[in-house]
């Protein structure tokens, strides 16, 4: 066991796991490879009700370094297992881990070491997504530019850069000090988002990925139901609150226009009341100013003219 308690943790890396005990044992090898080592690391691992071999692992993990907390939880909610995983925290840095993804040796020194020198409350890196397994590599070039947050907010709207993925992001501590998540089984990170960014007063994007998230059959954003449509139909009511501008609004109604073809085209148990708060999202989109914005590509108008068909479909056939 090493011994690094007389050193104040620089990053804490916030590690939640439900039934990953399949994938588990390469996420928490990708963190025995940094490169900056365990001694300036805070390791947080919480497992939330798992019935498969990740307590076990958790716990055995727990034994090798003095640096790592550990609870065990019956919360059955990702939303409420990441607050635990923050009250936990004591670094002036944070990063989230998923239990079935791995990190890039020399993730937590790139940036850890982008933040420092340039003073950033946010780091944020494009998520590579993989299947199966994977060894994941050093990243050799990774450049680190600032960007305003007001353009920052718009790549979230648009789902390009930064869609309000929390791995293979670094945040400033001081974000979360009166910031906690809400209480949701998914969708938990883009809910926040735009409550990080209008704290964010300096962020950083690269485009190197120094984060593998891996997809598989039992990932949350894999499986849509009702109870998820439900959520995401909340998400999209959060980010309209946020909207401050015509063009931002173009890019929100647009997200709404791709977002509600996916819960239309993907939950087989949409309810009535789903379905009716997917109707009321398309009916406040005005046509004309979103059919000729310059700001809406032609895929989103043709959904949106998707979507109004079918709505008007289903009016005639109710009458």
């Amino acid at each position: 066991m090493s011994d690094n308690k007389q050193m104040k943790p620089q990053l804490s890396l916030l590690l939640v796991a439900h039934n990953q005990a399949a994938y588990l044992p390469e996420t928490l090898a990708s963190l025995r490879a940094q490169t900056v080592g365990m001694d300036p690391l805070e390791v947080v691992l919480i497992d939330d009700a798992s019935t498969d071999a990740t307590g076990e692992q958790i716990d055995a993990f727990s034994k090798e370094y003095a640096c790592v907390k550990v609870r065990h939880v019956s919360f059955r909610n990702v939303g409420k297992t990441r607050n635990a995983a923050l009250d936990l925290a004591t670094a002036p840095y944070l990063m989230f881990v998923d239990g079935d993804d791995v990190l890039a040796p020399n993730a937590c020194e790139l940036l850890l070491k982008a933040a420092q020198e340039q003073s950033a409350e946010m780091v944020v890196t494009p998520l590579r997504r993989f299947r199966g397994a994977l060894t994941p590599q050093r990243v050799e070039t990774a450049a680190f530019s600032p960007v305003a947050v007001t353009t920052f907010w718009e790549e979230l709207l648009r789902r390009r850069r930064y869609m309000g993925h929390l791995t293979g992001c670094l945040f400033s501590r001081r974000l979360f000090e009166a910031l906690r998540f809400p209480e949701m089984s998914s969708y938990e990170d883009i809910f926040i988002a735009p409550d990080l960014l209008n704290q964010s007063p300096r962020i950083l994007v690269s485009n190197a990925s120094i984060y593998f998230y891996r997809q598989h059959e039992k990932s949350l954003s894999t499986a849509l139901n009702d109870a998820k449509a439900k959520i995401m139909l909340s998400v999209l009511d959060k980010l309209k609150k946020n909207v401050k501008s015509a063009y931002q609004q173009r890019l929100f109604e647009a997200r709404c226009v791709k977002q509600c073809r996916i819960l239309l085209d993907n939950v087989k148990d949409l309810s009535e009341d789903s379905r009716k708060d997917i109707e009321s999202l398309m009916r406040a989109i005005p046509p004309l100013a979103f059919l000729v914005s310059p700001y809406v590509g032609v895929s989103h108008k043709r959904l949106f003219l998707q979507n109004r068909k079918e709505l008007r479909q289903r009016k005639q056939h109710e009458t």
